[in-house]
């Protein structure tokens, strides 16, 4: 992925910790080698910070909440009747390739300020009841985090002689829910996916 993205003149970030610094000249050499491998930009942060951030985010934006809220959408829009196309179109096509990738360039504001009214209106007035709704339980997993339950139980987990088997299961079950089918039957439609 990082060759990929470099190759197309981006960069994903990089974070970096310093705790002993005898030349005084970490720092210099740490953003230098970050530079090197094609970072687009660098951070400073501590360990503790890294762990916690990085942890907290798989569980919740980058991964898990991710999940949670496109299987709670795709499921109510089916329940009331609309196709698995349809579904997975207005829950994820939408959003991954027509929105994130704007917000990726320009930023949120720039989508409220550049969608359309009804758009705009339906997201300033729902997206504080979902903050409300997700910060109670983002706070709960940061906990869990901090309290060193959610390494516990990765390690735990992973220590286990099945844990493979078992991590396969689980990996199916999200694989075979009906919108991730849904996903690789429309994919292939995507004009960048038509043979030429």
């Amino acid at each position: 992925y990082q060759r990929r993205v470099h190759g197309e003149g981006r960069g994903i970030n990089a974070s970096f910790a310093i705790h002993q610094d005898y030349t005084g000249r970490a720092r210099d050499r740490v953003l230098a080698t970050a530079m090197g491998i094609g970072c687009g930009h660098a951070f400073e942060t501590t360990f503790e910070q890294e762990v916690s951030s990085d942890l907290t985010g798989e569980r919740c934006v980058l991964m898990g909440m991710l999940q949670g809220a496109f299987k709670a959408q795709y499921d109510v829009l089916r329940a009331h009747g609309h196709s698995p196309s349809e579904a997975y179109n207005e829950t994820i096509e939408e959003a991954l390739c027509s929105l994130y990738p704007l917000v990726q360039q320009q930023g949120m504001d720039w989508m409220y300020a550049n969608c359309s009214t009804t758009a705009q209106r339906g997201a300033l007035d729902w997206a504080p009841k979902f903050e409300a709704a997700l910060k109670p339980v983002i706070e709960e997993c940061y906990q869990s985090v901090i309290r060193g339950d959610e390494a516990r139980r990765s390690i735990s987990l992973n220590s286990e002689p099945d844990y493979r088997v078992k991590l396969e299961a689980e990996l199916a079950a999200v694989a075979d829910q009906e919108m991730w089918v849904a996903g690789r039957a429309l994919r292939p439609l995507r004009p960048e996916n038509q043979k030429k």
